[in-house]
C-alpha cells in the first residue's frame, strides 16, 4: 500500500472513530451533552485534530448519520433490484430491512430520527439541512419504488405509493421511538414482539391477499 493510500485509510479511520464516539455520547447522555471535548476524549484524538475533518458536532452527527443513511440504500436497493425473487413476501422483506437498519447501529438511527424533528431541522444550516435532504430523499425514493411495484403487480392494496410508503415507514418510527422510550423508563424490551405484531396487522390492511404473516 502506497503513502497516498495509506494516509486516506487513516483519515476515515479518524473520521469513524469520531463518528462512532459522538453517537455513543448520544446514545448514552442526549444531544445537548454531546461536545467536541467529549468526542475527542472518547475516541482519543485532539480538538485540533476534530476541526480537521468536522466543522462542529453537529457535522460529525450528520457525517454519521450519512454514512448509516447510505447502508440503508444499499438494503432497499438490493430488495428493489431483486423485487421478482420477493415478490410474495414484499412486505414482509421491506420490513426486515428497516429492522437491519435500526440493528445495524442504534445509536445511529436514534440521532437520525433527532435530526427529522421540525424543531431540530429549522435550526440547521441551510447547507446541512441539504445534505440530510439529499441523503434522505434515495432513500424515500427507494421505498416509493418498491412499494409502487407492489401496488401495479396487485401485491398491495390499490392507492397512491407514496402515501402507503410513507405509512409503513412512519409506523416503524413510530414503534421504535415509542419502544425506546417505554425501555428506558421500565427497563423492560418489547421491540421484537411489538415488530412482529404490527407487520401482521399492516399485513391484513396492505396485502391484496389477506394471508396472516
Amino acid at each position: 500500500m502506497g503513502i497516498p493510500e495509506r494516509r486516506k485509510r487513516e483519515k476515515d479511520l479518524r473520521r469513524d472513530l469520531a463518528m462512532n464516539a459522538a453517537m455513543a455520547i448520544y446514545s448514552e447522555e442526549g444531544y445537548h451533552s454531546v461536545t467536541i471535548d467529549k468526542i475527542a476524549n472518547r475516541c482519543e484524538l485532539s480538538r485540533a485534530s476534530l476541526y480537521i475533518y468536522f466543522k462542529n458536532k453537529d457535522d460529525i452527527l450528520i457525517r454519521g448519520i450519512v454514512a448509516h443513511t447510505e447502508y440503508f440504500f444499499c438494503l432497499l436497493r438490493e430488495l428493489y433490484d431483486r423485487r421478482e425473487l420477493f415478490k410474495e413476501n414484499l412486505l414482509q422483506e421491506l420490513w426486515s430491512r428497516f429492522i437491519r437498519f435500526y440493528e445495524k447501529e442504534p445509536e445511529t438511527f436514534n440521532v437520525y430520527s433527532y435530526f427529522l424533528q421540525r424543531e431540530m431541522i429549522l435550526n440547521l444550516p441551510e447547507d446541512v439541512r441539504e445534505i440530510i435532504a439529499e441523503s434522505g430523499s434515495r432513500v424515500v425514493r427507494l421505498q416509493h419504488m418498491i412499494v409502487e411495484y407492489g401496488i401495479n403487480e396487485g401485491i398491495f392494496i390499490k392507492c397512491d405509493p407514496m402515501t402507503l410508503a410513507e405509512v409503513i415507514w412512519t409506523s416503524f418510527l413510530g414503534i421504535i421511538n415509542l419502544e425506546r422510550s417505554k425501555k428506558i423508563l421500565s427497563h423492560k424490551d418489547y421491540l421484537n414482539e411489538t415488530c412482529d405484531l404490527a407487520l401482521k396487522v399492516m399485513s391484513r390492511g396492505i396485502l391484496k391477499n389477506k394471508g396472516v404473516i
